[in-house]
Order: C-alpha cells, then sequence, then structure tokens
C-alpha cells in the first residue's frame, strides 16, 4: 500500500487558488493555449510531486517521452537516463502550475489524441506515490 493524494482539478480550480499573481496567471494562460494548440486534450490534477512522477512514467511507458525540455533527471521515477539537458518528441506533455501545500499542487497534462486522453484519465484512480513511497505501519 502507498500514498494516494492525487484529484481531478481544473484549471479554473488553479486559477482561484490565489497562489501566483495576475501577471503569472496571464503568462500561464497564455503559455497554456500554446500547448492545447499542439496537445488539445488536457486533464488537471492536484496532486503531490511523487504522484506527479509516478503518472508520468505511466506516461512514458504507454505513449513514449515527453514533449519539450526533458526533466527526467530529477524524477523519483526515471525513465530517460540522459544526464545533459536535451529534448523528446512525443505526443504528450504536462506542465506544473503552482504548489499549494509543501510538495503538492496543480499539473496538468496535455495530450495530442482523446484515446491517450481517456487512457490518462481511467488510470487517474491508481495515481500514487508509488513503490519508493511504502506506507510504514
Amino acid at each position: 500500500m502507498t500514498h494516494q493524494t492525487a484529484i481531478l482539478s481544473t484549471f479554473d480550480a488553479y486559477l482561484e487558488t490565489g497562489g501566483d499573481t495576475a501577471e503569472e496567471h496571464l503568462d500561464q494562460q497564455t503559455e497554456r493555449q500554446l500547448s492545447l494548440q499542439s496537445f488539445p486534450y488536457p486533464v488537471m490534477l492536484e496532486l503531490a510531486f511523487p504522484e506527479l512522477d509516478f503518472a508520468n512514467r505511466w506516461c512514458w511507458q504507454r505513449f513514449g517521452p515527453s514533449h519539450g525540455e526533458c526533466f527526467q533527471k530529477h524524477s523519483k521515477y526515471r525513465i530517460c537516463t540522459t544526464e545533459f539537458p536535451h529534448c523528446h518528441k512525443g505526443s504528450w506533455t504536462n506542465r506544473w502550475f503552482v504548489k499549494t501545500e509543501y510538495d503538492f499542487g496543480f499539473n496538468e497534462w496535455y495530450f495530442l489524441t482523446a484515446s491517450d486522453r481517456e487512457l490518462f484519465l481511467d488510470f487517474v484512480p491508481s495515481i500514487n506515490w508509488g513503490e519508493n513511497f511504502p506506507i510504514q505501519d
């Protein structure tokens, strides 16, 4: 058994947190719109950092690498082992928006196809902190 704190959320819920300034919200909205042009199927979650890494590993295993700059060298559930800065081309990507608590906040995934988004939504109830963070009795 492991920790499970991930919940399905929305971009509007992120905007309502007050965790960013109005200018930062505008920047996030602009960047989000750019992502949606290439990856039009989003899913927003509120979750802990280990769950983010766990979900990204699942996406890499199902859909291949995440599109854009690779941050895997910082992951608790690493797939890509390249140490130097690099990018990948892929059919999905994600963006961290804001921390709302220690190691917890909003992240949105973007998918190229509706079917990949649906697979991810089916997976959401299974997202947890993973094997690296077992609950101690």
